[in-house]
Formats: C-alpha cells, structure tokens, sequence
C-alpha cells in the first residue's frame, strides 16, 4: 500500500485535501500531514511517503525547495504541487523537478486531485513492477544466463561454427548473416553505487542484461552477459563496410533505458568493421585492448581507435603530494581534502598519459595505505570494482567514496557537515568532488537544473551569504588546513584549489581570514 504526505500552511486547506483525498478511494494511506516547513522535513524522514502533496508558498522554505530536499533523501518520491495562483517559473521549477501535477488551488476539486494521484501512483507501480519483473526474471532466467556465458566462453574460444550456430539456435541466437561488429557495454560502478548497497550490484547487472536483451528484440543484434560488469554486444551485419550507425544507436538506448529506469550510467565502446565467424576471438580481444583508449575521456559511446593508444607504464611523480593530503585529510575529518588527493592524482596521470592499470593500482595503495593508518577495513569488493573501472572518472569515485568510508570508520560521531541544512549538504558534496577547481554560481545552478538567477537568491536566504563568499570561505579553509603542513608551500596550495594566481589567492586569502598566507604560515 502507498502512502501520501500532505503539506500546507493553511490548516483549513491542509483538512480538505485530507477529505479530497479520502473521497478519493486510491488505497492511499495518509502517514503525515505538516503545516510548517521543518515539520514536515522530520515527517519526511520518518514516514517515507511515496507521494508529497505540497503547497508552494510556505513561510520558510516553500514547497519547492522542500521537494528539493526531499528528492536528496528519496529521489523516487513523486510530487504534486498545489498554488494559490498560476506562475511560469513555479510551473518551469515544478516541470525540472518532474513533478506529476501543478494544481491550482482555486480549481481543486475531488475528481482533479484524483486524476493527479492516480498518474502518480501509475508512475510508482510501472516502476516498481519493473523491478519486480527484473527480479523475477532472475530466478527464471538463472540457468540460460549461464548457458549464455557459456556459449560465450566457447565462442571465443574457437570452438566449431556449426556446433555453437546450433547451440546458440537453443538459446534463441539466430545468426544469418556472414559478418560480425563487436561492442562493449560496462555499468559504472561508482553510479550504481551511488543509489544501491554494493550486494545488490548482480541484481543491477541482471537487470541492465535483460533491457539489453529487449532491445535488441526484432534487431540482428545479441547482448551476452560476460559474468561481470560488461555486457559483450554482437551484431550480424551483410558487410565489413557501410555499417552505419545501427549499432551505436543500440548502445545509447540501452544506456538510456538504463539510467531512465535504473539511475546506472553505461559506457561503450564499438568495433568500426566487421569479421567473420572464425575472427570473433580475436576481434573481440583487440577491441579490449581497446577499452582504455577512453580512459581519459567523457564520451559515454565511443569507437575504437584505429591504430593503438600508448602509455607510459612509469610514473615522474612519487605521490607524496596525494599521501600528505590524505593523511591531513583523516586528521582534520575533512572530506574535501580526499578529493583534492584524488583530483591531483588524477590530472598528474592524465598529464603523463600514464596506463590505466598504473593509475588504478596507485589509487589502490592510497585506499590501502589510508586503511592501514587509520586502522578500518575497506569494503568488500572495492578492489575488484576498482581494476574494473573503465574511466579514471569511475576509478576516482569509487575512490572517493571508499576514502568517506574510512573515515566514517574512524570517527563514531558525526563527521563535518552533517548537522548542516540537507541542502547545503549536497551543495557541499558538489564543491567537494570539484575541489580543485572554481565553482561558480552558474556551475552549481546548472548541476542543480535550476535558473542561475533564481539560484543566486534560494542560496542567500538559505546561507545567509552570497555563493561567491561562500565557495571563497571553503576554499580558504581548505587552504588553511593544507598551510599547516611542514612543507607546503603558498603557490602549490593555490594551484591545488584551484587558483591560477598567487596574487589573487593571497588578496582572497586574506579577506577571508584576516591574515596573508605567508603571515599564517608563519
């Protein structure tokens, strides 16, 4: 059964939606009703509705930036909006927050919030029926996964064309055509991880297998699982010319599905020609050899290179720099100092053009050596996620969340930023993972999705202080907590938050603590 949670001001109006929503005879149980923004903030985070019916001017924080908080703490949560009158950029901020309705108050009535309520709780069963589907399938669909990963495991081994064409018949793999183009579809780890527990990861996998498979229905096209992450994408094609964009058009549906219905972020990578039978072994292992060609870039859906991408397999850096930040990292309970450690590693390897299995087995021995300092035993599997990474991206973010898993282990009460408004939490968390940089208010609107105007103003009255100060006053006390190492020196400090300018660093600098750099080191 659903529950629903109702929000107003206006007490009267709070009591006759209550009495709309009973008419309406949807099953829905009402588990809160609040008439004060931070009310209804705890009601939120003890009750856990499934749908918020909101009114959006309340003293305080209005309904939509209390939908804003709530989506942190549950992004499923569905949302209907109520107003007193009719707004553009009410509607434009209900619309970016996916919203199910944005209802008038004036026209409310039994049969409208009905109708509203109904495509919300439509929106809750689809997906959850989805995922109830997908978990079925897995007990049922056991036993040909593992036929699956066998006729893969005897495709690229060599084994006889006749025989495995007749074992992939069985398997409802029907392979006409003379040629064959080659994909790879990896889940990202560290999205996954983002909104699930790490046992729930095979799930996510299954889950990702089967929107690949109902893709390609009707399509000479065959997802087979590789008993990992990866997906192994084949498609039948006539030629090893012309072969269009078919198959790249393939990857990013199964990429969008996937996020749309998973929140999992996909990356791949394709062959541009075509082998035939006898060559998918090795095919297949050259576009392997392949996957780190994009370590360094964004690109979710990229070709394989032409001729070879190459490394270098040493390092000019010794990562002193990254340990040191680590180490003041767990001393001072900062977070952000662990992504300044990651951030520096990973533009020096990026500079250096350095091999991904370099990269991941340093990021590796910082998790080990933090591990090992602070005593705290890093998390099932981390390593295996980490070696599997297709991106520096990915390896940098698990990473990172590993590093936040050692220090929670360190400290048992609550670290820095936790007694902080929820909003400012993710604002932060943003600021954190982009340390090394300057992040402007029109950076932090558009991570957000909302207008740079309106976010100028929602941030003032929730910080009491410009973004602008904001951002400098965390940059100094990152810059403060870095000056007390031995060692250090202004111009590296400045550089590694971000600041191209000594001059300028130091004018900040001091606005913002009362002394000059070199005056606080000293």
């Amino acid at each position: 059964m659903m529950k629903i949670m109702l929000i107003d001001d206006d007490v009267p109006m709070l009591e006759y939606v209550g009495r709309l929503l009973a008419e309406s005879n949807l099953g829905l149980v009402l588990v809160a009703s609040a008439s004060a923004s931070e009310q209804a903030l705890e009601q939120f985070r003890l009750t856990e509705p499934d749908i918020v019916v909101t009114d959006i001017g309340m003293p305080g924080m209005d309904g939509l930036e209390l939908a804003e908080a709530f989506r942190v703490v549950n992004p499923e949560v569905r949302l209907l909006f109520l107003t007193c009158y009719e707004d553009f950029q009410y509607s434009k901020r209900a619309f970016q927050l996916d919203a199910d309705d944005y209802i008038i108050k004036d026209e409310l009535s039994a049969e409208q919030l009905a109708t509203s309520l109904d495509k919300a709780i439509s929106r809750i069963r689809s997906r959850r029926e989805l995922l109830d589907r997908y978990t079925l399938q897995q007990d049922m669909m056991r036993h040909k996964e593992a036929l699956k990963q066998s006729f893969l495991k005897q495709l690229l081994a060599g084994s006889s064309e006749k025989e495995l064409l007749l074992f992939g018949e069985r398997l409802g793999i029907s392979w006409k055509l003379p040629y064959f183009q080659h994909a790879v579809l990896h889940i990202d780890a560290a999205s996954a991880l983002e909104r699930y527990r790490h046992q729930d990861l095979p799930l996510i996998h299954f889950a990702v297998a089967n929107i690949a498979a109902e893709l390609s229905e009707g399509a000479a096209i065959t997802a087979l699982p590789s008993g990992g992450s990866d997906l192994y994408i084949i498609s039948n094609v006539q030629g090893t010319v012309s072969l269009g964009d078919s198959l790249q058009a393939y990857l990013s549906s199964v990429r969008e599905k996937a996020y749309h219905y998973l929140k999992v972020e996909l990356r791949g990578i394709y062959s541009r020609h075509a082998y035939p039978f006898h060559q998918i072994g090795a095919s297949y292992q050259s576009l392997m050899s392949s996957c780190d060609s994009g370590f360094y870039e964004s690109a979710v859906v990229v070709a394989a290179p032409e001729s070879p991408i190459f490394f270098r397999h040493s390092s000019e850096g010794r990562g002193d720099k990254e340990r040191s930040l680590l180490s003041l990292g767990f001393s001072e309970g900062n977070m952000s100092l662990f992504d300044l450690a990651v951030n520096v590693l990973i533009q020096q390897a990026a500079a250096e053009q350095l091999s991904p299995r370099l990269v991941k087995e340093r990021l590796a021995d910082l998790v080990r050596q933090s591990a090992y300092e602070t005593n705290a035993e890093v998390e099932d599997g981390f390593y295996v996620l980490l070696g599997h990474a297709f991106t520096a991206d990915e390896a940098a973010r698990l990473t990172k969340r590993e590093l936040r898993n050692l220090l929670g282990q360190q400290f048992s009460g609550p670290t820095a930023g936790n007694e902080k408004d929820i909003r400012l939490q993710a604002i932060d968390l943003y600021l954190e993972a982009n340390a090394d940089r300057m992040v402007t208010s029109f950076d932090m609107a558009a991570h957000l999705h909302l207008n740079a105007s309106y976010f100028s103003r929602f941030f003032k009255r929730l910080a009491g202080v410009n973004f602008t100060d904001y951002v400098n006053q965390y940059k100094i006390n990152l810059a403060i907590a870095m000056l007390k190492q031995e060692h250090e020196t202004v111009e590296n400090v400045a550089y590694t938050i971000g600041f191209s300018d000594r001059a300028y660093f130091s004018k900040v600098f001091k606005k913002y603590s009362g002394k000059s750099p070199s005056e606080y080191k000293g």
